[in-house]
Parts: C-alpha cells; sequence; structure tokens
C-alpha cells in the first residue's frame, strides 16, 4: 500500500509525509478511524514511506528494496500485532501462528474490518484479544536492533481488545521507547483504550469518508460503476469494508430477513417464534450476534430520520426501504431512546459473553412493550 492507493485523506497523507521529512516522527501514533475510513491503508503507506530509501515528497518509490519487501509484507523491521485467540494446545498466546493468515488478508486488501478477519482465521465464535504474552513479545522485538539500521515499525491493529494488564505492558513500552521506533496503533474504537495510553500517544483523527470520495476511491482501486460503488457507500456510510461485503449480500439478507421476522413476533407476542428466532440470533456466534444488533439499532435510526420528513438522509436499499414504510410509525419520539437504549445494552451483554438466547428473549419481551406504546 502506497499514499496513491489509499481512498481519500490527501491532507492527513500530506501531514505525515512531511513530518517524516523534516524528521519529526512521534514514536507512538494513535491512527482513530471507524471501520472502513483507511486507518489501517494510511498506517501501512505511512511506514513504508519511512523505510522507503528513495521517497519522493508524494510517495515512497514502489521500486526500491524496502518498498519490494513491502509488496510482500516481508520488511525485516515492519512488526504486526492484532486480536487473535489462544489456540488450542498452546502454552502462550501469541500472534505467531496467525502471521500468514493476518499477511494474505492485508496482501488481499487492506480495507477490511473484523468480520473479515474473523473469517480469515476461523474464529466466528471466538472472541479475539491481545494478550499480554504478546505485549511481551512486541517489547523484545522493538528491543532488538533493526536489520536495516532504520526504522523499525510495528503496526498493532485495534488496541481496543488489549486487556488491561496487556495495556499496562504496552504502556511501558510508549513510556520508555527504543531507538528508533516507531509504533502505529490502528484503532477503531480509541475512547475504549485507557486514558493512561491516549493521553501518551499522538492522535492521528481519520474522519468516515464522505459518500463522493468513498464511491470514486471504490471505483477506481475495484472497477466498481461509480453509480453503484455510490448506492453502497450510501448505505454504509462512507464505510468502504461493509461496501465491500455488499458484494456478498448473504449475511445482510439473513440480518434482515431475522430483523424483519423478528420485529413482527416482537409486536404480535407469539412467544413460540420469538423462541425459534432466538436459535437464529445465536447460530452466527458472537460476532454475527453483535452484527445483527448493529444492524437493528441501524434500522431503527433510519426509521426515525425518515419519521422526520429528512428521506435526503436515510440510507437504506430498496428491500429495507420497503420494509421500513410500514414499519417506521412505531418507532417515534415516545419509544426511540428506549430502543437504542436496550439495542446498545444487548451489544454490550453479547460482548461481555452473556448467553446470547437470554439475551434475545429479555430484548424481545422489552421491544415488544415499546413498539405498543403510542407517541
Amino acid at each position: 500500500m502506497r499514499f496513491q492507493g489509499v481512498i481519500g485523506h490527501q491532507d492527513i497523507g500530506k501531514k505525515l509525509r512531511s513530518g517524516a521529512q523534516s524528521g519529526r516522527v512521534a514514536h507512538a501514533q494513535l491512527f482513530n478511524g471507524p471501520e472502513g475510513s483507511g486507518a489501517l491503508s494510511l498506517a501501512l503507506a505511512y511506514a513504508r514511506y519511512l523505510h522507503c530509501s528513495n521517497r519522493t515528497d508524494e510517495d515512497s518509490c514502489g521500486t526500491c528494496t524496502s518498498c519490494k519487501q513491502y509488496d510482500s509484507l516481508q520488511h525485516p523491521d515492519l512488526h504486526w500485532s492484532f486480536p487473535f485467540f489462544k489456540k488450542d494446545g498452546s502454552d502462550h498466546a501469541l500472534s505467531q501462528p496467525f502471521q500468514g493468515a493476518w499477511r494474505e488478508r492485508v496482501l488481499a486488501d487492506s480495507y477490511f474490518g473484523q468480520e473479515e478477519w474473523l473469517a480469515a482465521i476461523g474464529a466466528d465464535r471466538k472472541q479475539l484479544f491481545i494478550s499480554v504474552q504478546e505485549a511481551m513479545e512486541i517489547n523484545r522485538k522493538l528491543g532488538l536492533k533493526s536489520f536495516l539500521g532504520g526504522w523499525k515499525v510495528l503496526i498493532l491493529w485495534l488496541p481496543e481488545t488489549m486487556r488491561v494488564d496487556t495495556a499496562n505492558k504496552m504502556l511501558k513500552l510508549i513510556e520508555e521507547p527504543t531507538d528508533q521506533t516507531v509504533m502505529l496503533f490502528v484503532s477503531e474504537r480509541a475512547n475504549q483504550l485507557l486514558a493512561t495510553i491516549r493521553s501518551r500517544v499522538q492522535m492521528v483523527q481519520i474522519p468516515r469518508l464522505s459518500d463522493e470520495e468513498a464511491a470514486e476511491g471504490m471505483s477506481h482501486r475495484y472497477g466498481m460503476l461509480v453509480d453503484q460503488a455510490f448506492q453502497r457507500v450510501q448505505v454504509t456510510e462512507g464505510n468502504v469494508a461493509a461496501a465491500l461485503r455488499m458484494g456478498d449480500a448473504s449475511e445482510g439478507d439473513e440480518d434482515h430477513h431475522l430483523f424483519v421476522q423478528w420485529m413482527r413476533s416482537c409486536y404480535a407476542q407469539d412467544t413460540v417464534s420469538t423462541m425459534e428466532l432466538a436459535d437464529n440470533f445465536t447460530k452466527p456466534g458472537r460476532e454475527g450476534m453483535k452484527r445483527f444488533l448493529r444492524y437493528a439499532l441501524h434500522m431503527v435510526r433510519q426509521c426515525i430520520v425518515g419519521n422526520y420528513g429528512a428521506q435526503s438522509l436515510v440510507r437504506l436499499t430498496e428491500k429495507e426501504r420497503t420494509f421500513a414504510e410500514k414499519f417506521a410509525p412505531f418507532i417515534h419520539h415516545a419509544n426511540v431512546l428506549e430502543l437504542q437504549e436496550l439495542l446498545e445494552s444487548a451489544h454490550r451483554d453479547i460482548a461481555g459473553n452473556v448467553n446470547g438466547k437470554l439475551v434475545f428473549m429479555d430484548l424481545s419481551a422489552r421491544v415488544n412493550i415499546l413498539l405498543r406504546r403510542t407517541g
């Protein structure tokens, strides 16, 4: 990944290059941006630029030895860390067994989210994290001399998945960096990091892409028709990763179908149907349940936006719009805030490993009451 391949964010790229050219490179930087904004792509382009031996003001050269090593993500002074799960029989929880899968995933395309990573390592039903052993291994690697005599760069994806003991280990490394070390933390939810870490890193805020930027970038990068790309990013609110998922719409269709059935059973107080739907809710595993709750929250928000006459701001597919026209009247000022709070609370419970069926049944009973509340 070079800067020329990053979708949008030209001003941020220019500032990063300017800092590298002047030697003002912070040893710990936090690239914080929502999924699909290109934060990982920017971090990778920046790391490549730092290592390039023949860079220009605009980009890395693409032809030097360092750039060729980056083409296969085999540069000896580029280190990766990311959330993973402990393999059965392993003595320590380390990312090493997943490094090959990670390189394949990034080389395939750096615009992806947790769903794609979970699929890549077959971890749909597992909780991913960054372990304290991983932090100790990072400390060991960065304590070694660089192979090529320049920068040692660590790109750590989703630092918010670090446990508290892991974060404390990383904090020590941030406070006492080794020579010529740059740590690039790529986060989607920086507010979930320890305040002590946030206060010790240089924040690089990556905003969501505008619909126009995302559509033009997808057209150029993936050969997609601009109109088709624009329709997708309108629905996903500039999230390129989510827009690419729509190429295989099976998951989105399943979530929509389940949501429609769920809302109907809740309103009808059909307990038997709701219990059957609970099986469908839990079937995809923890991340699938979290995804469905995010989808439900999206539908509720879009309905309330449409109710207040802001149709130009509604981000729904044609199938979703057809359902929303009938469902939206049941979402109003008297229940929308509580519905949102319930869905967000259920999402936190699932993330905390609470039993999915219990969460779904409790949520369904509460949603039934709110749907029957008059505005």
